[in-house]
């Protein structure tokens, strides 16, 4: 047997944030400068970079760092807390303690090969004994890689199976230990378990090193080959054994540990009673996300194979993010078991996912899944693997709620015809109709509300009908009623009606309609609700809701998940209207609102959704980026799980969260992802339609004038205002809000001629049209200020920044985020004047949490601390 071979291992440089790496150099670096660090603490950095986003065990940090050496427990400590140290005062928090078990490291990276040590072989032969267990002899190969072998040895007599893994010595060493090490971890922390094939024993002491396993089956390749067997089981019979995969996957998973090699050739199959139980093994096997191993499948650094057609083999399970160099995560696993289940749905494991995949799957449903679950982007994908079970589980309900809503939305094709054969008389009925559809969805989800109810329990049957027949009610109260009070001859009828004129009509009919009815009643306030709020007139929005709050409460309760999403919608409403009455509404509410919801605010579900909108939007609309983007995120997140192709909702989400990183310093971000949503066909203009799309183009706008690339910003920023200025006309909020953003590029890109006029006209119609109390009209007039005093009119612009911060102050609170803005802005301009006093009285008001959470700049108020000192 040769054993002079040793197994290359790569080195890496790793970088996240400020922090760099070398492993080849030993060199850890922080913002450029070399930090002083013992070779221990750089090992134990070393490995826990390599399995990010995993727990690495201590006594795998003693076994790998302290090789051989006798060692106490502080010994491990004392290293993670000096790299904790170094790491921290980069604010690079990265390192976690699990208590009892081991570290993590948390975070996105990149790493670039810049070394490799030398590699080995191993030979081993069929029929000889296994070294150091000589009653079991050898059988045949199972697997081989560079320096590693599987077998399959029997005993002679009781002709009991075992699997060898062998390894000579280096990485693949490491890969068997790290094997033994996971296998532990999930013993201990998931119990004896049938579906995982379990380890035995182990030799680590002398070449050839192996793990001893159970024979946990044959391969699921070779499982399925024998007599046809998996081409001839059932549909349902092929979920039922990805279920059982899903499920060891999902377990694993949830105690930290990731599979990183899933494919069929790692599922074992047994006999277990009438049916088949499956064995997941190689748990933890990262050798192939090392790019020498890429090289060696054929993989191109761009994700493209080369002259290898073999579809068997692992890298039809690769994830792209893999292939690009990402670390491991849950949704890699994931990715893999996509593939893995269009596999087995089709019957034919040799079968790549391929484009045209779909036409092999008669199922929508599925195709969905497994369109969803293989995603090129991570983020689209299911958030676990226990959500992918869930929804498979689900197929038989999933289908019955999609005939439902398929008729439901015939019901309202129908609708819809017979309003289109009114339009020679009354033209603005249509457009009326798609206002007031809103009204519809609402009613059609009161609509489906009943049904679930119905299904909670029999008890509750005859509230469900009741509540089914308010639905009716509503709809006809919509459709037939309120039309027909405003159609030629109606009750209401006036020579011209407007929508507006429409839903006055319906605010005032709705108690006399249904006012013994607060459930009724209820849905319509909330529909009229959200139709006021998308004409733009949040005092009349908030109105409805309150009034639905109102019912809702009344006839479900206050806990009600129904009138805790309503209160969230009221909340949100209430924040952009933006008066400092309303925001202390608005705080009172949300945090009644947070009480009640409880726990159901930890859970990923729709009432969680709308709790992070609303949290997200209160603290936006007062400049407390700090709090919004975290907010925003999570908003993110529960967006893209619950609800993936609600373009409406993703786009709000994604449009505010954009702007929250442009406004906490981080516009490349909002960049990337400002683009990548206009790049995506889920929010083209005939899905969304043309002014969020403009919102969009605005806030890429602001990013892009924050660089200075004020030739790219302005044309954005003028399709964008014109769009909106076509839609909502020229005095409505987020008109002007837009055109003030053209005025402050003209104004950085020292074009005051073009810059003033806008901004004064801005400023006088958000005046007119919201009067002078309303902290957007206050932060227009501190615009014009700085626009004034940038372009020579100095006493004007000081004037004008000094009403504007006073009023802020005044009627929004000492540390309102705009009223610090403008407070550093004016003290720079009186301080620039001679007048250092009273600069001096406005920058020791200054707070500098208030500025921080506005997302303002420490150094940019340091650097006007130091004018002050040195005029």
């Amino acid at each position: 047997m040769n054993t002079s071979y040793t197994p290359p291992t790569t080195l890496y440089r790793w970088r996240f944030g400020p922090v760099e790496y070398d492993e080849a150099q030993r060199e850890l670096r922080i913002a450029g400068l070399a930090v002083e660090m013992e070779n221990r603490p750089l090992e134990v950095l070393s490995l826990l970079l390599r399995h990010v986003g995993e727990v690495v065990t201590k006594q795998e940090l003693f076994d790998q760092v302290w090789v051989g050496r006798p060692t106490v427990d502080h010994v491990l400590s004392t290293a993670v807390g000096k790299l904790r140290k170094a790491l921290e005062a980069a604010g690079e928090a990265r390192i976690v303690t699990v208590p009892r078990i081991g570290y993590r490291f948390d975070g996105p990276m990149e790493r670039v090969t810049v070394g490799q040590r030398t590699a080995s072989g191993l030979e081993l032969v069929a029929g000889q004994a296994v070294p150091e267990r000589p009653h079991f002899l050898l059988e045949r190969l199972l697997g081989r890689t560079l320096g590693s072998e599987v077998w399959l040895a029997r005993h002679p007599r009781s002709r009991d199976g075992r699997v060898f893994k062998f390894a000579l010595d280096g990485e693949r060493l490491s890969s068997i230990k790290r094997e033994a090490t996971l296998a532990r971890v999930l013993r201990d922390s998931l119990g004896e378990r049938d579906d995982l094939a379990r380890v035995l024993d182990w030799n680590f002491e002398s070449p050839p090193f192996f793990l001893e396993c159970e024979y946990g089956g044959q391969s699921l390749p070779e499982w399925a080959e024998q007599d046809g067997r998996l081409a001839a089981l059932p549909r349902q019979q092929r979920l039922q054994l990805f279920l059982q995969i899903a499920d060891t996957v999902a377990a694993a998973h949830g105690v930290g540990v990731l599979h990183k090699d899933l494919k069929p050739s790692n599922v074992l199959v047994a006999a277990q009673g009438e049916g088949w139980r499956t064995r997941l093994t190689d748990f933890g096997n990262s050798r192939l996300l090392h790019p020498e191993r890429l090289a060696e499948l054929g993989i191109t650094s761009l994700g493209l194979t080369t002259t290898r057609t073999d579809t068997s083999g692992t890298p039809l399970y690769l994830a792209p993010e893999l292939i690009a160099g990402q670390p491991a995560s849950i949704r890699s696993d994931l990715y893999a078991l996509g593939v893995v289940l269009y596999q087995l749905v089709v019957g034919d494991l040799h079968q790549p996912l391929a484009p045209g995949w779909e036409r092999a799957i008669d199922d929508p449903l599925l195709c969905e899944d497994i369109a969803r679950a293989t995603d090129l982007d991570p983020a689209r994908r299911h958030a676990s693997v226990a959500e992918l079970a869930q929804q498979l589980r689900q197929l038989e309900t999933r289908r019955s709620e999609q005939q439902r809503q398929q008729q439901a939305e015939r019901d309202a094709a129908a609708l819809r015809q017979a309003l289109e054969r009114t339009r020679a008389r009354r033209p603005w009925v249509v457009t009326a109709f798609a206002t007031l559809v809103l009204g519809l969805g609402f009613s059609l989800y009161f609509w489906r509300y009943s049904e679930q109810q119905q299904r909670i329990a029999k008890q509750q049957r005859d509230i469900a009908e009741k509540q089914a027949a308010r639905a009716e009610a509503v709809v006809a109260f919509l459709s037939n009623d309120l039309i027909g009070m405003v159609a030629l001859g109606g009750a209401a009828f006036q020579g011209n009606p407007t929508i507006k004129d429409m839903l006055d009509v319906a605010s005032r009919k709705i108690d006399y309609k249904f006012g013994r009815d607060p459930a009724t009643n209820g849905s319509i306030h909330a529909a009229l609700g959200q139709s006021w709020g998308a004409l733009g007139n949040g005092e009349r929005s908030a109105e409805e809701l309150r009034a639905a709050l109102r019912d809702f409460t009344a006839a479900f309760g206050a806990d009600n998940e129904l009138s805790l999403r309503t209160a969230y919608a009221l909340v949100r409403t209430l924040a952009y209207t933006s008066r400092n009455t309303d925001f202390g509404e608005a705080s009172r509410l949300l945090e009644e609102t947070d009480a009640k919801a409880g726990a159901r605010l930890r859970q990923d579900g729709e009432l969680a959704l709308s709790a992070a909108i609303a949290r997200a939007a209160f603290h936006h609309q007062q400049m407390q980026i700090s709090q919004a983007l975290p907010a925003w995120v999570r908003a993110d997140a529960l967006q893209r799980r619950l609800f993936p192709m609600d373009e409406q909702r993703a786009i709000t989400i994604r449009d505010n969260l954009a702007d929250a990183l442009s406004r906490s310093g981080e516009t490349d971000k909002a960049i990337v992802l400002m683009r990548s949503i206009l790049a995506d066909p889920l929010f083209a203009r005939d899905r969304i339609g043309e002014t969020l799309v403009a919102n969009v183009q605005m806030n890429l706008a602001r990013a892009l004038r924050n660089q200075g690339k004020y030739g790219e910003a302005l044309p954005l920023a003028e399709a964008a205002a014109a769009t909106s200025e076509k839609v909502y006309g020229p005095d409505n909020y987020q008109t002007l809000v837009q055109r003030s953003t053209i005025a402050s590029i003209h104004d950085m890109a020292d074009n005051c001629p073009a810059a003033l006029p806008i901004q004064r006209d801005v400023t006088r119609r958000m005046a007119a049209r919201y009067g002078e109390d309303k902290q957007a009209t206050l932060v227009e007039i501190g615009n014009l200020g700085l626009k004034e005093y940038n372009c020579g009119e100095q006493r004007t612009g000081i004037a004008l920044l000094r009403k504007a911060e006073h009023g802020l102050r005044q009627r929004f609170g000492e540390n309102n985020a705009a009223a610090q803005s403008f407070r550093m802005s004016l003290a720079e301009a009186l301080i620039e004047q001679g007048q250092r006093e009273e600069a001096r009285h406005l920058l020791d008001g200054l707070a500098e949490q208030a500025m921080e959470a506005a997302g303002g700049d420490k150094a940019e108020l340091a650097r006007i601390r130091g004018l002050l000192a040195t005029h």
